[in-house]
């Protein structure tokens, strides 16, 4: 019961909390993205208390809202894959790889070399560089989503080069394990480790593309009510669940499903129907990111704090920097370049992750993983207002 008791308290915080703090933020020009942020500031550990979700703890009700974060990821992603033209998606597909290659190799170097001058190992500077690399899909495309943008040239190209940047990721984050962990690093290993993720984004979509359409025509002549949603979200979590096999984050597997449903004549009735679970899940997943905020952190009072805030400001410039002028090797008239960089600035659960594994495995202290985790909440903090005044911007003009 008391399990219960507390499950059930924290998600009326969440969803009560999200939703006002939302409402706010819309009455001041704001995505609702920033309230739900700013909701899990407020009762997160560092003001209120109400919810302390740690990502080292191993408790039940941390464990439970962990997954419903998850899950809200996965939905928003799913969404979002059902909302985009595969074809028009794939058309930005050199663009948005150049995108990716250069918003990952541009903040790894830089990271890398900010820890050095810190006097930290290079083992270290290499991991903090892999951490710096990632990007947060979910972020930019609720976004986009809020404000119907996801139909512009420059939310396909983001959209495009965060998978292909999951990709890269994937790959250093592996080769970074296996420095950290004394192993031997081959170029067949990296090799097959592309290979996998290359080829399992080919075939997810390949398949998808010739066997959704005839599933979900038998799927439709059911009797019962919401056959095809329920499907439709069966089908997204076989994707999901199956990236995860590979490495790769679930929302990606999500948005692949997404994608590849958004070729059926009966993705307006998925889409209706997933917009009730939307509106429950996925304020949970931006809730959740704001409990790990510590505003105690930015109090420059504190002694032992000022070390800290000194890396974590150079860190924040050049983790928004390096992804910031990726958006600047699209040659293109037609589209709004520093809009393409800022998409990819947040780090969001992608870069926490990463920054985790480090953790976990021995690379850092309590004290640079402190200054990491801060860099990735003010990049996911603030891309979305930087993104939603571009945007108007741009629409206005």
């Amino acid at each position: 019961m008391h399990d219960t008791f507390g499950f059930l308290v924290a998600l009326i915080s969440i969803l009560f909390f999200a939703k006002i703090f939302g409402e706010i933020a819309l009455k001041f020009g704001q995505s609702a993205i920033i309230g739900e942020l700013l909701a899990g500031v407020v009762i997160g550990p560092s003001v209120l208390g109400l919810i302390n979700v740690n990502i080292n703890e191993t408790s039940v009700l941390t464990s439970i809202l962990t997954s419903l974060a998850e899950l809200g990821a996965i939905i928003l992603l799913f969404e979002v894959g059902l909302s985009t033209n595969i074809k028009e998606f794939l058309k930005a597909g050199g663009w948005a790889a150049t995108v990716a290659v250069v918003g990952v190799v541009a903040p790894y170097f830089l990271g890398y070399f900010v820890f050095l001058c810190f006097g930290f190992t290079s083992t270290q500077a290499i991991f903090a560089g892999a951490i710096l690399t990632a990007t947060s899909v979910g972020i930019t495309a609720r976004v986009f989503k809020d404000l119907n943008r996801l139909e512009t040239k420059e939310a396909k190209i983001v959209l495009g080069a965060a998978v292909i940047d999951d990709v890269i990721g994937l790959v250093i984050l592996a080769v970074v394990l296996k420095l950290v962990q004394g192993g031997k690093v081959t170029p067949g290993m990296v090799a097959s480790i592309s290979g996998t993720a290359i080829l399992f984004l080919a075939l997810s979509v390949a398949a998808g593309v010739l066997i959704a359409p005839s599933l979900f025509n038998l799927v439709s002549k059911m009797k019962q009510s919401h056959a095809v949603f329920v499907m439709g979200i069966v089908f997204c979590f076989i994707i999901s669940a199956l990236s995860t096999k590979i490495g790769f984050d679930p929302i990606i597997g999500a948005f692949i499903a997404g994608l590849v449903l958004s070729t059926i004549k009966q993705k307006e009735e998925i889409k209706r129907d997933v917009k009730p679970i939307y509106a429950f899940f996925v304020p949970i997943f931006f809730v959740l990111m704001g409990t790990k905020v510590d505003i105690s952190t930015f109090n420059p009072f504190v002694v032992a704090n000022r070390e800290i805030l000194v890396l974590m400001a150079i860190l924040f410039i050049v983790a928004f920097v390096g992804k910031a002028i990726s958006g600047f090797v699209v040659f293109k008239k037609d589209v709004n370049k520093l809009l393409i960089g800022i998409s990819m600035v947040p780090r969001g659960e992608v870069g926490l992750i990463f920054a985790t594994a480090g953790l976990e495995n021995n690379a850092f202290r309590e004290k640079e993983y402190s200054a990491l985790v801060m860099v990735i909440i003010l990049t996911t903090f603030i891309a979305p207002i930087m993104l939603k005044y571009l945007m108007t911007e741009q629409k206005n003009s």
